[in-house]
């Protein structure tokens, strides 16, 4: 893994690396100074993240430990309700134009 220093806690290493992607076993973290800059820099990845999930009372749009993968009926991946999408592709390809499917 190079000459970078790793933490090992005896199920994964940890390895301060800034880039989004890591090996199988690998956790990627980094620092930051502030929670303005925490925010810039996650407003910079949104597009690259899932969601972020934190303990903390902060003004970054954040999901509780244990609810990351139990979303909501309203909540979309990627922001795109797929029924939605669906409904519509099937009345384009099918060439119906009313609202009634």
């Amino acid at each position: 893994m190079g000459n970078n220093e790793l933490l090992d806690n005896g199920f994964l290493l940890l390895k301060e690396d800034v880039s989004m992607n890591s090996p199988v076993g690998v956790l990627n973290y980094e620092f930051y100074n502030s929670i303005n800059e925490l925010k810039e820099l996650l407003n910079e990845q949104k597009d690259e993240l899932q969601c972020v999930v934190s303990s903390d009372n902060t003004p970054i749009n954040t999901l509780a430990f244990g609810e990351a993968q139990c979303p909501a009926l309203s909540d979309y991946a990627d922001g795109i309700d797929t029924l939605e999408f669906l409904t519509v592709e099937s009345k384009r390809n099918l060439g119906i134009k009313n609202n009634i499917l």
